[in-house]
């Protein structure tokens, strides 16, 4: 692929899910690229809007000229994420990058306060750490099993998916402030971090058995399973 298809296929939305996945992250984690991508983008609309002036303004030339050598690194490292990604992941740690998104608040945390209200205010910056702390305190309190539940989330949000999983077993069924099925989803994501594909399809299970934000998503990877 072309250096300008490859900006191209992004900024046009004709990206792979997977490849879009692995961008994304890319940027997010490089700031630096997300700014080298921004200038790429706003040269694009500038050329566009002159493709019949054959004498561009001397600014616009000076940018083009540095943006190439930088383009093409950025490509290089692209290229180089792709590859080391593909072939370094396990299939379950690819099913984790492929689904994983940060669980939203609920309305739980919006109406919260004291130590709950903390926790949501530090999960919602961020600040996973910070957030697991206050839930780790609460999480014995009565009706706070949403507690367990983002807990949970805070210690995959830190890479910890060992801890993520006995915290997310712990929700029962039928409880009044958390989702077993949402907990489940969770708790199946970290056992494909841990590339524990058998334990993840079983979480999974619990997922799809009854309707959930994440039903459909939990059925799709167990036919891919299967």
């Amino acid at each position: 692929m072309k250096l300008e298809e490859l900006f191209d296929s992004f900024l046009g939305g004709k990206m792979s899910e997977s490849d879009r996945i692995l961008f994304e992250k890319l940027l997010e984690e490089n700031p630096e690229y997300q700014s080298q991508l921004n200038t790429y983008r706003q040269l694009k609309i500038q050329t566009g809007k002159e493709t019949e002036s054959s004498d561009l303004p001397s600014k616009s030339k000076n940018l083009k000229n540095w943006l190439i050598p930088i383009a093409i690194a950025l490509l290089i490292v692209l290229v180089g994420y792709f590859l080391f990604s593909t072939l370094s992941m396990s299939p379950g740690q690819k099913l984790f990058a492929k689904y994983y998104e940060t669980y939203p608040i609920a309305d739980t945390g919006t109406n919260a306060s004291g130590d709950a209200s903390q926790a949501f205010q530090a999960y919602e910056a961020k600040d996973y750490q910070k957030a697991a702390a206050f839930f780790e305190r609460i999480q014995t309190q009565p009706n706070s099993d949403f507690a367990l539940l983002y807990l949970g989330i805070c210690q995959l949000e830190l890479g910890r998916p060992e801890k993520a999983i006995p915290v997310l077993s712990l929700i029962p069924t039928n409880s009044p402030t958390a989702s077993k099925e949402v907990a489940s989803w969770f708790e199946a994501l970290g056992y494909f971090k841990l590339n524990m594909l058998d334990k993840g399809k079983k979480a999974l299970q619990v997922t799809a058995a009854k309707p959930n934000p994440y039903q459909t998503q939990a059925k799709t990877i167990l036919e891919s399973l299967d």
